[in-house]
């Protein structure tokens, strides 16, 4: 009985955790669909699309249609005035990663728009301290018994990062 709870409580766990995947993008998507994306998907991929150098440099706002098309638009890039160059020259070979990605022919041609990119900052480190002696004994030992010495260290290097931020946070 108990066993069946347990594994009923950890299905529960899943479910809301993928129900909050889903809210989210639920959430997000109008907003990218306003912006003429499908999926939010294309936003987030944005670095593995063009790649991350580029990516730094232009950022697509929007892809516009012809009426009632879903096809053969022009994307809308936003770059900074270095980049919109390199962007024009590598223009057919963004386009077919960008087709590649969505799987059929959604981008026909780029329109780059010249402006500075909207700052993102790097998300700020976790808070850690360091660790206490007996802190620091208690990982020794609990990875003393492991047999391989390069993974007792990661194993022991992990627990220090955990207990760190268990501490701090």
């Amino acid at each position: 009985m108990e066993q069946t709870r347990a594994v009923s409580q950890s299905r529960q766990r899943q479910r809301t955790t993928a129900a909050l995947s889903r809210l989210l993008t639920h959430l997000l998507s109008p907003a990218a669909r306003k912006r003429g994306f499908a999926e939010v998907s294309v936003l987030e991929d944005w670095p593995q699309i063009v790649g991350a150098a580029m990516a730094r440099r232009c950022q697509p706002l929007r892809i516009e249609f012809a009426r009632g098309a879903v096809a053969g638009g022009t994307l809308v890039l936003q770059a900074t005035g270095g980049a919109a160059l390199e962007l024009q020259h590598m223009g057919p070979q963004l386009i077919e990663r960008i087709n590649d990605y969505f799987g059929f022919r959604t981008v026909r041609q780029l329109r780059i728009v010249q402006m500075p990119l909207r700052a993102t900052l790097p998300p700020a480190p976790p808070a850690r301290r360091n660790l206490t002696d007996d802190e620091e004994l208690a990982v020794t030992a609990a990875v003393a018994e492991v047999g391989d010495a390069e993974l007792g260290q990661a194993l022991a290097a992990l627990g220090r990062s955990v207990m760190a931020r268990r501490a701090a946070g």
